[in-house]
């Protein structure tokens, strides 16, 4: 949008150029000023968009793989709570089942298996103490002691052979509680990786089950734009905890508007703020700047201007003709005074930095001080030391050929 810095302009340079059409010297340039209302505007353009709207995101817990859109509705069509909005589809998480269900039959079967071979050492281990403990029994009841029957080498003999079968059946009762615990740690183990396999499983049907995204209130769908400025559509893919549309609270809107960079000096928080709908541009809404981007952006890639995105709250909504991305143009009025002079900035000389005027009156030019206020790219206002009706002149007058100027 071309920038129109003053409207209050357009009065003062028309009696200039009517002053300059009667001048007898062309080259005097002069301008008769007159009261008028001066003004400093930026210009801007954007869209509106609700102030308030119920994001439509992918569901978080949507961590495992690519999903892409393969459905919406229409943008801009009425729906009901519950009712879907946005169809998923994913053919990666339905491999990523694939392959976690198989893991966990394997798994499953590892489990089998191990259970089967720890119960089997299991069972040898007590078959070993239960033959071990009659041993014991009998080399007890059996074993000589008696000096006065017995030779001293039998008593010896058999007092060994009780020892070794005590010894033997402590060994294999710690090696039976050894077997226990060891069974036990490698069953917890292959269980934690189980219940790993399971909480995976769960998560990715849920996605699965979670693939239509339904709305959670009623309202009228709007679709968000990708990065790249284009709306979201079918076939593109989708992330976890990604906003692709919103359900907008169409009672109460707001403008988001792009100022170039360049123009936008004295842009801040507060100023008012005219707003045209392109569709209807005789209407004029009116609000104020509430947030400003502190850095200025391109708004495309290859794009070499940058511009300030600008939060418009507007006094007034009209939800038969406002809706979410309507194009509007803006004026943002950062200064405006009614019944003021002006003078064009190159009206003005400047010295030491005081300023002047070169008035002409019916005799000659004089070279006034004057004070000047609020100053826009063309336009000074002029606070003291000029009056309505007065003829200044635009620049230095140019001497006639063989005499001086008055």
């Amino acid at each position: 949008m071309k920038a129109r810095p003053l409207i209050g302009a357009l009065i003062v340079f028309a009696a200039f150029a009517a002053a300059c059409g009667g001048a007898k010297n062309p080259g005097m340039a002069v301008l008769k000023v007159h009261k008028g209302t001066f003004q400093i505007v930026i210009p801007a353009f954007g869209e509106l968009q609700a102030a308030k709207s119920t994001p439509i995101v992918v569901p978080p817990e949507s961590r495992f793989g690519i999903q892409t859109i393969a459905w919406m509705a229409p943008e801009y069509s009425s729906v009901k709570e519950g009712e879907v909005v946005i169809r998923l589809a994913s053919t990666d998480l339905k491999e990523r089942l694939r392959v976690e269900e198989a893991e966990m039959a394997k798994l499953d079967l590892e489990i089998r298996k191990k259970e089967k071979q720890l119960e089997k050492d299991k069972s040898d281990l007590h078959g070993q103490i239960a033959v071990t403990s009659v041993q014991r029994e009998l080399a007890d009841v059996y074993a000589a002691r008696d000096e006065t029957i017995f030779p001293k080498n039998k008593i010896i003999e058999d007092a060994i052979d009780l020892d070794y079968q005590n010894t033997r059946e402590r060994h294999f009762e710690r090696k039976k509680d050894q077997l226990e615990k060891r069974i036990a740690a490698e069953l917890q183990l292959l269980q934690s990786k189980a219940n790993t396999r399971r909480m995976q499983i769960k998560q990715i049907q849920d996605q699965l089950n979670n693939l239509e995204i339904k709305a959670p209130h009623d309202g009228m769908l709007v679709i968000d734009k990708y990065w790249s400025g284009e709306k979201y559509r079918v076939g593109m893919n989708a992330f976890g905890g990604q906003k692709l549309g919103s359900l907008p609270d169409l009672t109460q809107m707001e403008a988001k508007l792009f100022v170039l960079e360049s123009e936008a000096s004295g842009l801040k928080e507060n100023l008012p703020v005219s707003i045209s709908l392109d569709f209807e541009p005789g209407r004029v809404f009116t609000g104020k700047v509430i947030g400003i981007d502190t850095i200025a952006k391109p708004l495309g890639e290859e794009s070499p201007l940058k511009y300030f995105e600008t939060k418009v709250a507007l006094d007034t909504t009209d939800p038969q003709l406002m809706k979410p991305g309507v194009q509007v143009r803006a004026s943002i009025f950062v200064e405006k005074q009614a019944d003021v002079l002006a003078v064009p900035n190159q009206a003005l000389v400047f010295e030491q930095s005081k300023a002047f005027l070169l008035v002409k009156n019916s005799t000659k030019v004089e070279k006034r001080a004057v004070e000047a206020g609020a100053r826009s790219l063309t336009l000074t206002i002029i606070t003291k030391g000029l009056s309505e009706g007065d003829a200044v002149l635009l620049g230095n007058p140019t001497p006639a050929r063989g005499g001086k100027s008055t």
